[in-house]
């Protein structure tokens, strides 16, 4: 019984697998072009994936979260072939700042897609 109850365990945390956090991107709408500063989207936001410096001496702030649900059927012998599948969601933010560290753009993406 012990075993059955770990590997059920591991089928299910298997299932899943993230990377990063996800991205609220409803603080991002309250970011204002020529206001908000770095300090602010750093409060909000918390620390980035990757900082991106340009010739122009703008800085982008890259956020990003990807998540893939597996479904539980994927892992039956046979029947997984035609009732498994799985859920993915990626989400991007990117926040552009001018040369004195103020939000000068910003933009938001996110792809949900499923298998069969």
């Amino acid at each position: 019984m012990k075993f059955l109850s770990i590997l059920l365990l591991s089928i299910a945390l298997a299932g899943c697998y993230s990377v990063g956090k996800p991205i609220d991107t409803a603080k991002a709408n309250h970011f204002i072009k020529g206001e908000t500063t770095e300090r602010e989207v750093l409060a909000a936001l918390g620390k980035p994936i990757t900082v991106t410096n340009n010739s122009e001496g703008e800085r982008m702030l890259a956020y990003s979260y990807a998540n893939t649900d597996v479904k539980a059927s994927t892992y039956i012998p046979v029947v997984g072939l035609f009732t498994g599948g799985a859920t993915s969601t990626v989400q991007y933010l990117i926040v552009t700042l001018d040369e004195t560290g103020v939000v000068k753009d910003w933009q938001t993406s996110e792809t949900v897609a499923s298998t069969n």
